[in-house]
């Protein structure tokens, strides 16, 4: 499955936050983390491999610290459906609805009974570190994220109490640390996290910023957008649709061969191999990602020839003319006065 590439800066940017020096670790895989487009979506495969390369060496405790970097801003049309939706009930719902449009790699559920309502997190794995540093920023990114919306809709945040699916830490300034962020009646052990509200009656407040016209719109865009996630979730990767995505994360960055074979944890002569057993190879597959782009770009008449050669890697612009003439037999700008 693909997602929204915001999961990834969020948690990048939380690690810059906390003194992690990330970027020497992304550089190792020719990822230039400012040069990440927040437009693109990326595949759960690619965005583990790259958890796997900066995430050594790192407890999983830090997930509670990186998570709280985590933002509303970037969740566009899935954001203004929950700002826009009748009641709390409603925006709740559609929170967990349409949770795959969220950074979330672990999975929501809403369960409501006669005193309680509660928002049931379910971690993709708890076996691995690197599983555990996940759900630790999930699990503080929600919280997060609860906070911020309530804010949003222009509701007073209710008192929300946490149950942790992690041991209780024997370090006790970690122990504060969790109790100084969800509260001193944090619990540890549980068997799933949860965000727990014990008053029902919050369900049926109306939401200030609600909107029906607006809302039947989002909703709509949403659906669209999960389809198109959605649609070729079964699939398993090939390693040329491996390397295909994972060039297409940056602009104006292309990791070498080297580079895009260490994300894939392999060596260089193997990934090579593989493609020239696919009938391709990593220049092919470079050359022609960077002519899409470069059609994409020059039929977008916001950017001039300048920026799209920088945002395609080209040093000066006139490299870029040349090359853009030998692909397609005429210059940038007689293409784009003909497109």
């Amino acid at each position: 499955m693909k997602r929204s590439i915001l999961g990834l800066m969020y948690l990048i940017q939380g690690m810059r936050h906390v003194g992690i020096d990330v970027d020497t670790r992304l550089a190792n895989m020719g990822i230039q983390a400012d040069a990440l487009d927040p437009s693109s979506i990326i595949p759960d495969e690619i965005e583990w491999d790259i958890l796997q390369h900066i995430s050594q060496d790192i407890s999983p405790e830090q997930g509670l610290f990186i998570g709280q970097h985590y933002a509303l801003a970037g969740y566009g049309p899935f954001l203004m459906l929950l700002v826009t939706s009748d009641t709390l009930h409603s925006a709740l719902k559609n929170g967990v609805r349409f949770q795959r449009l969220t950074h979330l790699f672990g999975s929501l559920q809403l369960t409501i009974d006669a005193s309680l309502i509660r928002l049931t997190y379910q971690p993709m794995d708890l076996m691995s570190p690197l599983g555990q540093l996940r759900a630790e920023c999930e699990i503080s990114g929600t919280y997060k994220f609860l906070q911020d919306i309530f804010k949003m809709m222009g509701l007073e945040t209710p008192d929300i109490h946490i149950e942790l699916p992690f041991k209780r830490p024997k370090d006790l300034a970690l122990v504060a640390a969790y109790q100084d962020y969800y509260g001193q009646d944090v619990k540890f052990g549980c068997e799933h996290a949860a965000f727990i509200l014990d008053d029902i009656d919050i369900l049926q407040i109306k939401v200030p910023s609600a909107d029906a016209l607006t809302y039947r719109v989002y909703e709509e865009k949403c659906l669209q957008d999960l389809a198109k996630l959605e649609k070729n979730e079964s699939l398993k990767l090939t390693v040329v649709e491996y390397v295909e995505n994972y060039l297409e994360m940056q602009n104006g960055v292309i990791p070498t061969m080297a580079e895009t074979a260490c994300a894939l944890n392999m060596p260089e002569r193997t990934l090579r191999h593989q493609l020239q057993q696919m009938q391709t190879s990593y220049k092919e597959i470079r050359e022609r990602l960077i002519k899409q782009k470069a059609l994409k770009f020059i039929e977008n008449s916001s950017y001039s020839i300048e920026q799209v050669a920088e945002m395609l890697g080209y040093s000066e612009p006139a490299a870029f003319n040349h090359a853009f003439k030998r692909w397609f037999g005429q210059s940038p700008r007689q293409y784009h006065r003909n497109s």
